[in-house]
């Protein structure tokens, strides 16, 4: 491993968009394919004249066409997001090796997933999302190949961080596919490209609007109270809007332009409901490109975007605004207290408040708005950030999070696997350790993917507090369920989301470990400060304190993370390819999952020696302040 002096030359190379937007969106569509499949050999070897890289070459085979594909490994990660040297290259017989790009690797791919499952796919829509993804990504190194004080500096407002996620999703094969906003428009919505918009109104009758609130004001209140604070919005505004009986509904400006195609709402115009236009302070789009926030307002605006991304078209569901109130009062009962005690730098961002637009036949108006609290106002932004664009590749050289252990190495004359290990021994007791108690112990699971954890960072760089965010990721496991109604009776079926054990165990595994603790570690081998193994036994560590401290009969949580070769795990392509929305089906058809390696049980020899026999205990290790938790 390298020292903190030790810098990556490749950082002051000129940048052609074109070409990183393949590289990336190579190793993000090939990586899935061997992940979900599974179906692939590394060798010491030359084959077809393609030579190893300094990991070996990785030979994988498209059966169905008798195609073999060939990448130099320049890292071979166990959590099986490897890095290639690129081109990378393919072969038909006894022919050379070709140079591949990522159209062709993506039209042979699904070409050969095509003929293995007949019938069963949308292909030619997904190579349409893998290119459109790809030109996104051209567009957003473009732009912000220069600008490394707004991605990669040591510290970060929220707001840059929110929009720093230049290649999205590393295991996705589309992830800047954005179907539906015109490319005339996307450098006012994109994050990517520090869009900023003001909010757009509708004035709406109260009986044409459903909405419901936690707080101890309701939802129509707490938008004008905002209103009124807003130095942005006119005395005029507030006279004739703000302070009428009609209730005012925030969106976003993309959505107000669509909901005033609808005929649903067309028909309402003039009829109880008036569209007011632009309104206010400016906000900024985030990761998720719906969710809206300003560093001044009392609340995140979550709104409906009848836009695809990635898997699903982003529409607010009336079971998810119901979800995010429930939680809410969830929390502020002794739940959230027990939970506050037991970690407090963990925490819940709430979803308190809802205002939605009754029109049409459907469910749905398209009119369906959340009000999210914000936490990371002013001052309490700086060094929050979302998870994901801490640990995403850079444009060129080290990720945020390389950089970010380099200074630390730096000042404190260490190396960077020393720093690295102290530093993922401080995140897995911030996240994982209070996530696994809250859904083994409390019974409540949460979806922690990388995009919804929110870290806080110390003035040192270290990890100092953790913040999950999402409505939508909430699971009441069956065999639990009626421990978590005695702090409130009804709250599951109020949220919605009870489900068989098995299936919350299966959905926490994915997006807790396989998505966030497997792509942490795997940030930390790609950018070569410390062997991921290493880090797999501390991951490995705090899941058998978790077993011992936690666990219980009715979950297979842990068992299969410790002890099984392979675990379920979500595959985004074939889900892609198979062409499921994750936010139409139910919670046991809204993906594909396949089981895929589990580098917790291959990649470590539980009767050796530890790479990391120097570690303390970790039941004594990842405690805070001489205090013991749960």
């Amino acid at each position: 491993m390298s020292t903190g002096t030790e810098r990556n030359a490749d950082r002051d190379r000129s940048v052609d968009p074109a070409m990183r937007a393949d590289d990336a969106t190579v190793h993000a569509f090939l990586n899935c394919y061997l992940r979900e499949t599974g179906d692939y050999e590394i060798r010491d070897d030359a084959v077809a004249g393609v030579d190893p890289g300094p990991d070996g070459l990785l030979r994988a085979t498209l059966p169905a066409q008798e195609i073999d594909l060939l990448a130099p490994l320049a890292h071979r990660s166990p959590t099986e997001r490897h890095r290639f040297e690129t081109p990378v290259r393919y072969r038909l017989g006894d022919d050379g090796g070709r140079p591949l790009d990522a159209a062709t690797l993506a039209a042979l791919v699904i070409k050969d997933l095509s003929l293995a499952q007949d019938g069963e796919a949308v292909p030619d829509e997904l190579l349409e999302r893998v290119l459109r993804s790809k030109r996104a990504t051209e567009e957003f190194v473009a732009a912000r190949a220069g600008d490394e004080d707004r991605l990669y500096a040591e510290t970060l407002s929220f707001r840059d961080a929110e929009q720093a996620l230049v290649f999205g999703h590393h295991r996705h094969p589309t992830p800047k596919s954005r179907q539906g906003i015109a490319a005339r428009n996307r450098e006012r919505y994109a994050p990517e490209l520090r869009g900023s918009f003001p909010l757009h109104y509708f004035r709406a009758n109260p009986t044409l609007v459903s909405a419901d609130s936690a707080l101890d004001r309701s939802a129509a209140t707490w938008v004008k109270d905002a209103l009124r604070e807003d130095p942005a919005v006119s005395a005029s505004f507030v006279a004739e809007h703000v302070e009428s009986d009609d209730v005012l509904l925030p969106v976003h400006p993309w959505q107000a332009d669509y909901l005033r195609d609808q005929s649903h709402v067309r028909s309402l115009l003039g009829d109880g409901l008036e569209y007011l236009g632009p309104v206010g302070r400016e906000f900024i789009p985030t990761t998720s490109v719906r969710t809206l926030y300003s560093e001044a307002a009392p609340f995140m605006v979550k709104s409906s975007l009848n836009v695809t991304i990635t898997n699903s078209v982003r529409t607010n569901k009336r079971p998810e605004l119901e979800r995010g109130v429930a939680v809410a009062d969830l929390l502020a009962t002794e739940f959230g207290d027990e939970l506050a005690a037991a970690f407090p730098e963990f925490d819940i961002v709430r979803d308190p408040a809802y205002l939605a637009l009754d029109a049409g036949e459907g469910r749905e108006s398209g009119l369906e708005t959340v009000l999210r609290a914000n936490p990371f106002r002013g001052d309490a932004g700086a060094n929050a950030t979302p998870l994901v664009s801490l640990c995403q590749d850079a444009i060129t050289g080290h990720s945020r999070l390389g950089r970010l252990i380099e200074s630390i190495a730096d000042r404190e004359g260490r190396s960077t696997a020393d720093v690295s290990t102290d530093w993922f021994r401080r995140y897995l007791r911030l996240s994982v350790r209070p996530v696994l108690w809250l859904y083994l112990v409390q019974g409540v699971g949460v979806e922690a993917h990388q995009q919804n954890s929110v870290l806080l960072l110390d003035e040192d760089g270290y990890p100092d507090g953790f913040r999950y965010r999402d409505n939508q990721g909430f699971y009441f496991p069956e065999a639990l369920v009626d421990d978590v109604e005695r702090y409130l009776p009804g709250v599951g079926e109020r949220a919605g989301t009870v489900c068989p054990d098995a299936i919350a165990d299966e959905r926490l595994r994915y997006y807790v470990i396989c998505n966030n603790a497997f792509d942490v570690i795997n940030a930390f081998g790609s950018a070569d400060l410390v062997a991921e193994r290493r880090l797999l036994a501390l991951l490995r560590d705090e899941l058998e304190f978790a077993r011992e401290r936690y666990d219980r009969p009715s979950s297979a949580f842990l068992d299969p993370l410790l002890e099984s070769p392979t675990v379920p795990c979500k595959a985004n392509l074939l889900t892609r390819f198979r062409g499921l929305d994750e936010l139409e089906n139910d919670l046991e058809n809204q993906s594909v999952y396949t089981d895929v390696r589990n580098p917790i049980v291959t990649e470590l020899d539980r009767d050796a020696g530890r790479e990391h026999e120097h570690d303390p205990d970790p039941a004594l290790a990842l405690e805070s302040d001489g205090e013991l938790d749960p």
